[in-house]
């Protein structure tokens, strides 16, 4: 892990290059778990090349001297004032600033201590650094999806078709803990017939609904990882027009995944999944984007839209989910995480996509 974390490091030093500054202010906590190992909520991580700063308080300074082995960690009473401070005895004079990751109050109060110096807004450019996923972070997420895989498999098990909503959810969250996940990646959706048209809709007291949809969609986090997958189950034999969207969503997430390659734009992988579904004319039912980045957060670069130009490269590793969402009757969506290979993909989650009915055998 030494060998990863002196790598990123050297790539951070490239990129304080490219943008021209001198020094590195980070404050969004999955970038500072990135470049120093903390999985703490806050902190600043101050970078100096070649010197690298973490700036705590009292809280959390075991901790940080425990997961950062590469880092100067200092303990503080005021993390922000203190780097600060440090920067101006180190006489920086171009500081950079994540901008994207700063409330309007922080980038005031960090802009008024920092007056006399220039200061860069990189708005999320460091984010672009974690796109690409090394061999560590590619275990930790399939061990992620390992056991959200298990946790699931056990959870369709034990449901029946007299539970909530909100029952099939907790019951997959007590069992993915069980298995070793810190957390959940999101709040698990569990939405049945007509609520199942809501893309992000969350796991209500309500019974299961007896004859329509139900869109499964869940994550957990492994070693600050994320998982993410969606399945769309039916709890009898769907008519003919689920029969149909279903098999729409599942020819468009399958052209989706056969179409990546390295150096790809993101965009055109939106456009291989969207089109076929406008093309069987349900396009204005297919509400969001393809796919999203994951990794230490669950909506991370690239991202699998039609304004993305993003090249994909080895490495990136994100969702394909597309969708089809009617009003009042209900909605299916197939999602699965891939890994961008050298010649390819690879699909990471391990549930065959083909319809499934839960309630009878």
């Amino acid at each position: 892990m030494i060998d990863t974390i002196l790598q990123r490091f050297t790539n951070l030093e490239s990129f304080l290059d490219r943008n021209r500054i001198d020094a590195l202010l980070v404050t969004h906590p999955p970038n500072i778990r990135y470049f120093t190992g903390f999985s703490g909520e806050e902190g600043i991580f101050l970078f100096i090349p070649p010197e690298k700063f973490l700036f705590v308080d009292a809280r959390y300074t075991l901790r940080a001297k425990a997961e950062c082995s590469e880092t100067t960690v200092t303990e503080v009473a005021r993390p922000i004032e203190a780097t600060i401070q440090h920067l101006k005895d180190k006489n920086c004079s171009r500081v950079g600033l994540e901008t994207a990751h700063l409330t309007v109050d922080q980038f005031r109060r960090i802009g008024k201590l920092l007056k006399g110096l220039r200061i860069k807004s990189l708005k999320d450019k460091l984010d672009t650094l974690r796109m690409v996923k090394d061999a560590a972070e590619i275990q930790s997420i399939e061990q992620a999806i390992e056991i959200h895989t298990k946790a699931l498999n056990e959870t369709l098990a034990w449901v029946t078709p007299d539970m909530t909503e909100r029952d099939w959810a907790v019951e997959f969250e007590y069992r993915a803990k069980r298995h070793g996940a810190s957390a959940l990646s999101f709040d698990t959706i569990v939405a049945s017939g007509p609520r199942s048209a809501i893309p992000h809709a969350t796991a209500d007291p309500v019974p299961l609904h007896d004859n329509s949809p139900i869109v499964f969609d869940h994550g957990v986090v492994f070693q600050g990882y994320c998982s993410d997958e969606t399945a769309t189950f039916f709890p009898h034999p769907p008519g003919k027009t689920f029969q149909k969207i279903y098999q729409i969503v599942k020819e468009a997430h399958d052209k989706a995944l056969a179409a990546v390659h390295p150096g790809m734009k993101a965009s055109a992988i939106d456009a291989v999944a969207r089109e076929y579904i406008e093309s069987a004319g349900y396009g204005k039912a297919f509400t969001h984007g393809t796919g999203h980045g994951v990794g230490l957060e669950i909506h991370e670069r690239p991202t699998i839209g039609p304004r993305d130009s993003t090249r994909l490269q080895p490495g990136m590793v994100f969702t394909i989910e597309p969708g089809i969402y009617i009003a009042g009757k209900g909605g299916v969506r197939i999602e699965d995480m891939i890994l961008v290979t050298g010649d390819g993909s690879r699909v990471l989650t391990k549930r065959a996509k083909s319809l499934t009915v839960i309630f009878e055998k």
